[in-house]
């Protein structure tokens, strides 16, 4: 039964020395393949507003995100997977990739309009994260790879965990979920099949419930030690068809070929089939450096408080969040300040206020709003720019800001306002943003114009025309847990107690 379920102690788990090898070599290939991707974009994936990018045109940010150096950035980080990839230098080119993920994926979080680049980001951060780690304690610190894992594996069960109670909140058991991102065009790459099927079809509501139920349950099984091979697959099983289904760039991928994979404890089937993939992998003699006896007693206390203090992290934001309540003033800042460190988020992804909309971009001559043309092409007509899923996570957004903060439209058109920035025009030319809702009927998904916005970037306006004033495009869908909050960057709610 060993190659089910494992029989570590709870705090000691374990990894094979090819698990790893396995995990380091696909996290370098996956890392130097999102960063080909995200190449023909690279102005607004990683340049400031100033030279036509998604971040804030901050002191900060332009030091790195500027024409200069993000190229180099670049280059040297494409090396650091390459390097990963190979085995070679380990672990410095893994802790070195870190610091750019987090730098780009988690410092930016609330500095760009992409998010992060939103949950494919997080996820090449927290592989990044288990990869310098992992590697770490193989050369420097054997004796503290156990409790390394253990806070990996503690931490992935948490992630997923939230994911699942969230879709359970936010309307998956009511069949408002997975249906609507798969006939979403911003989304799904079958959307014409699904788009013409009925809402309430049985394949959607076992995909909704399964969704919910599956994350929620592979968190559990996760958590304990002799369920965490079976809690892994469960994740990988569920990346692997999602993969087949949605636009996420590498995101699944990472997951099922490295993030999933420490779960996979000595022996298990998982570990077997790495084996004979892999091959045997020696252990290499353990390096030292000075002072490395005192960094990583270090390293062992911030694992163990980050341990004991990560379900109270994850239990603050819940009850921030769902409960609508902030803590005394003194304890609400220490926890937005320690989650917004450590990236530590309720997760949101997927879920109904974020998917039942889509975004039409046009660009039309000032005074003939009449004359629109299309410029949110997929593919070559639209210069491939809304085929990459930041695209959609970074329109999706600016777009839920109406949502979140109904009451602070200065936010919502500053962001957008930049982001129209980041569209060749002319002088004279406007641009427009069509918000179309997805729209359940019995048979079938209807694409319903709500509103539009008309961008006047010479008067740095917004002006905003209802078309459809039966679908608020400032309120939470009624299945929503949504509510308005603070600021960005908390979960403590507007005028909450």
């Amino acid at each position: 039964m060993d190659v089910i379920f494992s029989p570590q102690p709870f705090l000691s788990p374990e990894l094979s020395l090819h698990a790893q090898a396995f995990i380091r070599t696909a996290y370098g290939l996956l890392l130097c393949g999102t960063l080909l991707i995200a190449l023909p974009h690279w102005r607004r994936f990683f340049l400031s507003e100033r030279w036509g990018g998604y971040a804030q045109s901050l002191r900060e940010v332009e030091l790195i995100q500027n024409p200069v150096i993000a190229p180099l950035v670049l280059a040297v980080w494409w090396a650091c997977g390459v390097l990963i990839a190979a085995g070679v230098w380990s672990p410095w080119p893994a802790v070195l990739n870190l610091f750019f993920c987090r730098y780009f994926f988690i410092a930016m979080r609330w500095k760009g309009l992409a998010r992060g680049m939103g949950a494919p980001g997080f996820t090449l951060y927290w592989g990044g994260l288990s990869v310098a780690l992992l590697e770490y304690c193989l050369w420097y610190a054997p004796d503290v790879r156990p409790l390394a894992l253990q806070v990996l594996q503690a931490d992935f069960a948490l992630i997923y965990l939230s994911s699942g109670f969230y879709k359970f909140s936010a309307g998956y058991p009511q069949n408002h979920g997975m249906e609507i991102g798969m006939a979403n065009p911003a989304w799904g790459y079958w959307w014409k099949t699904y788009m013409n099927m009925p809402p309430s079809h049985g394949l959607f509501r076992f995909l909704n419930h399964l969704a919910w139920s599956s994350q929620i349950l592979a968190g559990i099984l996760m958590l304990f030690p002799p369920t965490r091979f079976i809690g892994g697959m469960i994740i990988i099983g569920m990346f692997i068809f999602i993969a087949t289904q949605i636009r996420l760039a590498l995101l699944c991928e990472v997951v099922i070929l490295s993030s999933g994979v420490i779960f996979f404890h000595p022996g298990s089937a998982g570990d077997q089939l790495l084996a004979t993939i892999v091959g045997p992998v020696a252990q290499p003699a353990v390096e030292s450096f000075p002072g490395l006896g005192v960094f990583n007693t270090g390293l062992v206390i911030l694992l163990g408080v980050y341990l004991i203090l990560l379900p109270l992290a994850h239990g603050g934001l819940s009850y921030n969040f769902y409960l609508r309540r902030s803590f005394p003033l003194p304890i609400q800042k220490v926890l937005e300040k320690y989650t917004n460190f450590f990236g530590l988020i309720v997760w949101r992804v997927f879920s109904v206020d974020l998917i039942n909309f889509l975004i039409r971009v046009y660009r039309c001559p000032e005074g003939r709003t009449h004359e629109r043309v299309l410029i949110s092409c997929h593919g070559r007509a639209g210069g491939y720019r809304f085929d990459h899923v930041v695209e959609s996570i970074t329109l999706a957004c600016i777009f839920t800001t109406l949502k979140y903060y109904p009451t602070n439209r200065a936010l919502f058109d500053e962001r957008l306002l930049r982001y129209a920035k980041t569209f060749e025009y002319q002088p004279h030319d406007l641009l427009l943003f069509e918000y179309v809702s997805l729209k359940k009927e019995s048979d079938r998904f209807v694409f319903t114009p709500v509103a539009e916005y008309v961008v006047d970037l010479r008067a740095m306006t917004v002006k905003e025309h209802i078309l459809d004033a039966s679908i608020s495009t400032r309120a939470a869908h009624a299945v929503s847990p949504v509510h308005e909050g603070l600021r960005p960057g908390t979960y403590a709610p507007s005028g909450g107690r």
